[in-house]
């Protein structure tokens, strides 16, 4: 059996842009780059942090699930958001 588009290997690439401001290449076409960094005192905050992008994936992917979900037991989907909560740890070292 051939693997789906979802199971093929990836690569993407992160270039630094300045401070701690990445450019992310997601290596598809039509999908531009995204700047990510880091809130202040370390970047600029010129985009999102990895710790919203994580967020973001984790919404997105279990909203698609669900999405998904009530599609297939053919129920008609007017809207659908979904809402991350999030609070970031420091972990202090030793």
């Amino acid at each position: 059996m051939k693997p789906s588009a979802e199971e093929q290997p990836f690569t993407l690439s992160l270039t630094l842009q300045d401070g701690y401001g990445f450019s992310v290449d997601f290596g598809e076409d039509g999908v531009p780059p995204l700047l990510t960094d880091e809130p202040a005192p370390l970047g600029a905050g010129r985009g999102p942090n990895p710790t919203r992008l994580l967020a973001a994936a984790v919404g997105s992917c279990l909203g698609a699930s669900l999405l998904f979900c009530l599609r297939k037991s053919r129920v008609e989907v007017m809207g659908l958001r979904t809402s991350v909560e999030g609070v970031p740890t420091v972990l202090a070292s030793e």
